[in-house]
């Protein structure tokens, strides 16, 4: 395979990835209002469960520290992390979605650092520092087509079934009553609902599909290590998010492929010092900076006072 279209198909496969993340917190954020700065918390939830679920046992001669490998099926893990990531959801959620605005973003972030210092200080459980690397890959060695492309169809196809779910979902009386609270919460506590409940079923179905991304990522990636789970992966996902338009799952998908592509071209640069390689990143992140203030600049010149895309009369009233 030529190294072009390796790269191609590595570009896709990280859209994909990133495009369920994103797609997922553009359902938090952009219909139930929530500010969630924890994103890469979940992410690394569903990387780490799926790498222990399918880790091998500890051998006492090696230098690991963890202590339990269940060698489970990977399709079973797979599930079993997504799962995991909604359980930690409900551990995180319950005192972070008494919160509101600013406060909630400043506890979902929190919440990220505290598994951050968990991932590196409790070895026992993630193999501190060094983390699991040869991560298994299911169906590896009994394909017919290179493995990168199992991936491909892999990543796009959950990225596929996360635009279908979400659509249908946003489509549905419960998407429509989650976009008339937003604007509206007193109108829609008048109509029956209860917004708390409302927010929370939308925190736990994201954070499922964020967990998802994350163990398609480990398996690609075939290492979990603390450092690969950084806040710079949250922000990446939001500028995505913000570049497309909250509540828009196609543009938040154009938004991913615009900065994937950015970040890829920029790392196929052929440089020759570590200072050019500083330079560079440093100008990628500016540019991302600067083409991010453009569009907001640009959407707040084109903002007008419009009413709710969902009015309070086509929310069910409840008894």
């Amino acid at each position: 395979m030529s190294p072009v279209l390796t790269a191609v198909i590595t570009v896709c496969i990280l859209i994909g990835i990133y495009g369920v993340a994103a797609i997922s917190l553009n359902f938090q954020y952009g219909h139930a209002g929530l500010i969630n700065f924890g994103v890469v918390a979940y992410f690394a939830v569903g990387a780490y469960a799926y790498a222990i679920l399918t880790a091998p046992a500890p051998d006492p001669d090696s230098l690991d520290q963890y202590r339990w490998g269940f060698e489970m099926n990977p399709i079973l893990a797979f599930i079993i992390a997504g799962l995991i990531g909604v359980v930690f959801a409900i551990i995180s959620g319950w005192p972070a979605l008494r919160l509101r605005g600013e406060y909630l973003a400043l506890t979902t972030f929190a919440f990220a650092e505290v598994l951050q210092a968990f991932l590196i200080n409790v070895p026992q459980v993630t193999n501190g520092t060094s983390g699991f690397s040869a991560v298994t890959q299911p169906f590896r060695g009994d394909l017919s087509i290179p493995y990168n492309v199992f991936l491909l169809i892999v990543s796009v196809g959950l990225l596929l079934f996360t635009l279908w779910f979400f659509g249908r979902l946003e489509d549905s009386p419960y998407g429509r009553t989650l976009r008339a609270m937003k604007s509206d919460e007193l109108g829609v506590t008048a109509a029956g609902h209860r917004p708390e409940t409302y927010r929370r079923q939308a925190f736990l179905i994201s954070a499922f599909f964020i967990a998802l991304a994350g163990v398609v990522y480990v398996i690609w990636l075939t290492i979990a290590r603390p450092g690969s789970f950084s806040a710079e992966m949250t922000f990446y996902v939001w500028i995505a998010m913000i570049l497309g338009g909250e509540g828009k799952r196609w543009g938040v998908l154009a938004g991913i492929v615009a900065l994937t592509v950015l970040d890829e071209l920029v790392g196929q640069l052929p440089l020759a010092t570590v200072e050019a390689v500083q330079l560079v990143n440093a100008a990628q992140t500016f540019l991302t900076g600067l083409l991010f203030v453009i569009v907001l600049r640009w959407r707040a010149g084109r903002a007008e006072i419009t009413s709710s895309d969902t009015p309070l009369d086509d929310v069910q009233v409840t008894a």
